[in-house]
């Protein structure tokens, strides 16, 4: 059933229905549905760009959305019954705005209805788990909220989550080539635009980055060039991790060598918090962090 209602959902969509057209339709197509009475949804259309959210709920509980400053909000409105229980009835749509480096949650009533207990408490419950893990990572953050929420007994339901991070972290895969390394800068800068920083530490970010990339073309490739490097950055509520990866072995530093080259660690140590190099027999990774202040 729930294939079944997840395909056509899905095919509505893709026409630009709308949450609210899409639910209206999703009434009649349940209602012949065997088992797809009473069925509960949260439908929503985001807008990765811009952050703006158009959502409609059928019976589903809220989805809950937690700012950078740790402000939980419920998204509470556009609300109306669940599936074909009254087919041909106008819908509900409500919007909002995700703002950068906020998280959203969504998920099934396992997670937060129990016996016994009101599911507003439930709700809070949930809500509380995602302030208070609002820099971890999407995967850290929902084992956190599962294990927050968890019975004493266990979970005697499915359970499913959805979490989103506004904007979503930023994935490229570029060749080790020295021409590469503007247009990756430009990518990295755009995104770093969207996480609402300021532009002092975008610039810090930049310049990391930068030589953190550089280092992985130079050295890390320095015998396979054009070999892939990959770099990953994630926003949290008040952070910035970065990593870049390679498939080589950078050469010791020896500033010796000249004055201006061999100093990119020393670089990345004075624009980020925490920096840490690890050589493999895969490749070396670089991990950066810093702090959003203010």
């Amino acid at each position: 059933v729930m294939g079944q209602l997840r395909s056509a959902c899905r095919a509505l969509l893709l026409q630009e229905a709308g949450p609210a057209r899409t639910l209206a339709a999703l009434d009649h197509f349940a209602a012949g549905v065997p088992g797809a009475l009473c069925t509960t949804l949260f439908c929503g259309v985001l807008d990765p760009a811009t952050g703006r959210l158009v959502y409609a709920g059928a019976g589903h509980p809220p989805g809950i959305l937690t700012g950078p400053d740790g402000r939980v909000t419920l998204l509470d409105q556009g609300r109306g019954l669940p599936l074909a229980v009254r087919p041909g009835a106008e819908r509900p749509e409500a919007e909002c705005v995700v703002s950068p480096r906020s998280t959203l949650l969504l998920y099934t009533d396992g997670l937060v209805e129990r016996r016994r207990r009101p599911l507003n408490e439930g709700i809070t419950l949930a809500g509380e788990a995602l302030q208070a893990g609002r820099n971890l990572s999407a995967d850290a953050l929902a084992a956190r909220v599962m294990e927050r929420l968890a019975p004493e007994d266990g979970y005697d339901d499915d359970v499913a989550l959805l979490l989103y991070r506004h904007p979503g972290p930023l994935e490229l895969t570029f060749p080790a080539e020295s021409s590469q390394l503007a247009v990756t800068r430009g990518t990295l800068r755009g995104w770093l635009r969207r996480c609402d920083l300021p532009p002092g530490l975008v610039q810090r970010v930049l310049v990391a980055a930068g030589e953190a990339c550089a280092n992985a073309v130079e050295h890390g490739h320095r015998d396979h060039p054009g070999d892939p490097v990959r770099l990953c950055a994630a926003a949290g509520a008040d952070e910035i991790r970065l990593t870049v990866e390679d498939s080589g072995r950078w050469k010791p530093p020896r500033p010796e060598d000249s004055r201006h080259r061999g100093r990119g660690i020393a670089l990345m140590h004075a624009m980020m918090q925490e920096v840490a190099v690890t050589p493999g027999e895969a490749g070396t990774t670089v991990r950066m962090l810093t702090r959003i202040e203010g």
